[in-house]
């Protein structure tokens, strides 16, 4: 009889062990795992071509540095904004007349991404 019980709390100690053991390899894999729900949102224009002024649309789910730019076909940047924005959405506005008649790409870079979408511009 006694031995019986030590076989169970024997299997059951085993048992535990995995379980613990299980756990700890699931927290070790998902370490640096990305966290989706951190990242902005950029929305393309609602035309395309673009012409004299238009607003570009984003959206932040916390406080952050964000960097957004401006790409020519050759890599030229044109920084529009580099600044701490707060949570919520934001709009950017830009005068297209700056720059010649193309196609460009425009995007922001945070610390956790870089989205980019393109556009063209004809004036």
């Amino acid at each position: 009889m006694t031995q019986k019980v030590i076989e169970i709390l024997f299997i059951t100690f085993g048992i535990l062990m995995i379980i613990v053991i299980y756990r700890l390899i699931l927290r070790r894999l998902s370490k640096g795992r990305v966290i989706h729900s951190d990242f902005c949102t950029l929305y393309s224009l609602e035309k395309s071509p673009v012409e004299e002024t238009v607003e570009f649309y984003f959206t932040t789910p916390v406080a952050q540095h964000i960097r957004f730019c401006i790409w020519s076909q050759n890599d030229e940047c044109t920084e529009l904004k580099n600044e701490e924005m707060a949570e919520g959405g934001h709009i950017v506005r830009f005068d297209t007349k700056t720059l010649e008649n193309g196609i460009y790409t425009f995007g922001i870079i945070t610390n956790q991404q870089k989205t980019i979408k393109k556009f063209e511009i004809l004036n």
